[in-house]
């Protein structure tokens, strides 16, 4: 028995080779970061590229490693966050980079199995997203503020929408992509954005060369728990489910996953005891 189970373990397989699907804009900052290093000497996420997505993908592979998993690995890129979730869906892909939300994988789980969350129900907070230059929100002593305003979301991010919606503001911009809809702002066609928190001082964050800061005191609560999938059609299902299992567990328990989305910036202690608003 003992000779069966170390057969089938992850470390017993031959070196598997993975393909990940990613958003365009997190294959470009997983690139740069990981330039002249490997994502195994990663110990330290305070960096320009360390956006939520590309940690997710850098705890991902850490995990993996951890898990027991021999693998190299290859990124494919797609333009959206839909997309690159299609990719894994239909079985072209092994995974994803980055975490989808458990809701997601529930939708499809003839397909995909789902590793325990990475991102916990109520970690996952933004914030309100604008211009520098937008006095009256910056200006907001109350979420209800915002009623007037206008929101810009990318279309696939499905809890952002229901979110803004649930904040019954003057209307919804949805757009294919993050760079499109701060473009939008730009151009005054929408008010504002839910977006995650950067490590930056200022909090500020940037797409498509246009730069937003928060609304101080108010934060967005999106309800739900993110965790990693598995393509139950790639030939390694088992090896990586089993090695993300138990790479999660350790990278848990040594704190590797809080201080990585601390220290990006994604859990901000500057926010802490900022106003919470919950759909």
């Amino acid at each position: 028995m003992v000779l069966i189970t170390a057969l089938f373990s992850p470390a017993a397989q031959a070196r598997a080779h993975l393909k990940i699907s990613t958003t365009l804009t997190a294959f470009e900052g997983f690139n740069n970061w990981t330039a002249g290093r490997s994502f195994e000497n990663i110990k330290s996420f305070q960096n320009s590229n360390a956006s939520r997505p590309v940690v997710d993908l850098v705890l991902q592979l850490q995990a993996l490693k951890a898990g027991g998993l021999d693998f190299d690995f290859e990124l494919v890129p797609s333009l959206t966050y839909e997309l690159a979730k299609k990719e894994l869906i239909q079985g072209r892909v092994d995974l994803t980079a980055e975490t989808l939300w458990d809701d997601e994988i529930a939708e499809n789980a003839a397909r995909l199995l789902k590793s325990d969350p990475v991102i916990r129900n109520g970690e996952f907070v933004k914030g309100i997203y604008v211009l520098s230059t937008n006095d009256k929100l910056l200006k907001l002593t109350s979420i209800d503020e915002v009623h007037g305003a206008i929101a810009t979301v990318v279309a696939s991010w499905a809890l952002d929408v229901k979110t803004v919606e649930s904040m019954q503001v003057k209307a919804v911009v949805q757009t294919v992509t993050p760079e499109q809809a701060f473009k939008a702002i730009l151009k005054n066609q929408a008010d504002f954005i839910l977006y995650e928190f950067s490590a930056q001082a200022d909090l500020h964050v940037e797409s498509g060369g246009v730069r937003l800061v928060p609304v101080p005191g108010y934060k967005v609560g999106i309800i739900g728990s993110r965790s990693w999938a598995i393509s139950k059609s790639s030939p390694v299902a088992g090896a990586v489910f089993g090695a993300l299992v138990a790479g999660t567990k350790i990278l848990r328990e040594s704190g590797t996953i809080e201080r990585a989305y601390t220290e990006s910036g994604f859990f901000n202690v500057k926010v802490a005891a900022w106003k919470k608003y919950s759909e």
